[in-house]
């Protein structure tokens, strides 16, 4: 599988994967929303929404500052700090909005009408109940140097330290082995 895949869906919480999509700065070179459309396919194959919602250039304009939000509410957690103002207010607004609503059809779970503003609630939720509660002692930042993407630790015994034990605990493995065993790192 190439690396990085389109989207990305390893964090464990919708608010975090929905961080993980790109955003300014340094993670303009992972940006993923860079049309309407883009944050839709996001939309339909996140599996912790999966739905099908029609989005909008102002849709895409808000997706991105929720993003940025999430990104820097994260980064406050990581540090052992509360969560700015400007950020519990804008996640607040998010919220306010009504959330996706899920139907019964067929035997299968679908959402009734969904709207980007209600994915934009799911998501502040989400986010709200990670950074205000005793989840927030869960989110992690990969512990490869080199990667530096979060994850929300699930795990029972709280003790993850990889984004991902097929790539990031992979990539350590091999590093230990090598170092362990004299290895010269190669470069083909």
């Amino acid at each position: 599988m190439p690396w990085p895949p389109r989207f990305l869906f390893i964090a464990g919480r919708l608010s975090i994967d929905f961080a993980l999509t790109g955003g300014e700065g340094e993670r303009a070179q992972w940006e993923r929303w860079h049309t309407p459309e883009d944050f839709a396919d996001w939309a339909r194959a996140c599996p912790l929404l999966a739905v099908d919602v029609r989005v909008e250039r102002l849709d895409l304009i808000d997706a991105r500052e929720l993003r940025e939000a999430l990104w820097w509410g994260a980064q406050a957690v990581l540090r052992g700090d509360t969560v700015s103002r400007e950020i519990q207010h804008l996640l607040s607004r998010f919220a306010e909005q009504p959330n996706l609503v899920p139907v019964m059809r067929a035997g299968e779970m679908h959402w009734l009408d969904p709207t980007a503003a209600q994915v934009f609630s799911s998501v502040s939720r989400d986010a709200i109940e990670l950074f205000g509660t005793g989840l927030r002692s869960r989110l992690r930042e990969c512990r490869n140097p080199i990667c530096g993407l979060l994850f929300v630790d699930l795990s029972r015994p709280g003790k993850r330290l990889w984004c991902t034990m097929r790539r990031c605990g992979n990539l350590n493995k091999i590093a230990r082995y090598r170092t362990g065993h004299g290895i010269a790192e190669s470069n083909d």
